[in-house]
């Protein structure tokens, strides 16, 4: 943002408590994500600038000004205020860990690099089980060498931690979580929305390659099938 501060009220529409001015620093949205932003525009405008494009927020006679990007992000582990998260995160019903990696192997028959999970390659991955009402807490590592938009279907996660440092600032939760090559978190949800969800990488040529999964409740069923058997074609 050039010309104004700017304040975060939501992630991947969840509001944030006690947002505070933002000034100098950019905001990384990963492959799926959304972010509400609040900002005063001043006399002099005020212009919103992404890669590839910018927009001006500002009275028509005047050229909002226009900087570099900056160095420093926004850091959502600690930005807002903490307040209470409706659950207690540290007596969960299921701990699961998902672990990103790249392995040699045959996906569908096929020789390459694949994305895995746990070290398996698709379908030898593990298929996560839950019940309604549970607390239920996700390790996630990537080792893979590349950044994967992590996106559970049907939930949003709260981030707890990153690299073993806890948040301290607003629940942050969201849909689709970007973890680069070498980070881990630790996120925790309830399980309040019965179904049989897909757990992938945004990248969808990542989930093509093998990262996907899902994530089922007890006692609901789907008829359909995962696989190329199943007549299925991934885009």
């Amino acid at each position: 943002m050039s010309g104004a501060a700017y304040r975060i009220l939501a992630i991947d529409g969840e509001d944030l408590f006690g947002p505070s001015q933002v000034t100098g620093r950019s905001l990384t949205l990963t492959a799926g994500a959304r972010a509400d932003l609040e900002v005063v525009v001043p006399p002099g405008g005020a212009r919103v600038q992404l890669p590839g494009i910018s927009i001006a927020v500002a009275p028509s006679e005047v050229d909002a000004p226009s900087t570099s990007a900056p160095r420093d992000e926004v850091d959502l582990l600690g930005y807002g205020t903490a307040a209470p998260l409706g659950f207690d995160p540290r007596k969960p019903d299921r701990v699961f860990d998902y672990r990103i990696g790249r392995r040699v192997g045959l996906l569908d028959g096929r020789p390459g690099l694949w994305w895995t999970i746990n070290g398996g390659i698709v379908p030898d991955v593990p298929m996560y089980v839950v019940r309604e009402g549970d607390v239920v807490v996700f390790r996630i590592t990537n080792d893979s060498g590349d950044v994967h938009p992590m996106h559970l279907h049907g939930h949003h996660a709260t981030i707890l931690s990153r690299n073993g440092i806890g948040s301290t600032g607003s629940p942050w939760r969201v849909d689709s979580l970007n973890v680069r090559d070498g980070e881990s978190f630790e996120v925790a949800f309830v399980a309040d929305n019965p179904g049989v969800w897909m757990d992938h990488c945004h990248n969808l040529p990542h989930a093509r390659e093998g990262l996907m999964t899902h994530l089922m409740y007890e006692g609901v069923t789907t008829p359909f099938l995962l696989g190329t058997d199943s007549g299925n074609e991934p885009e």
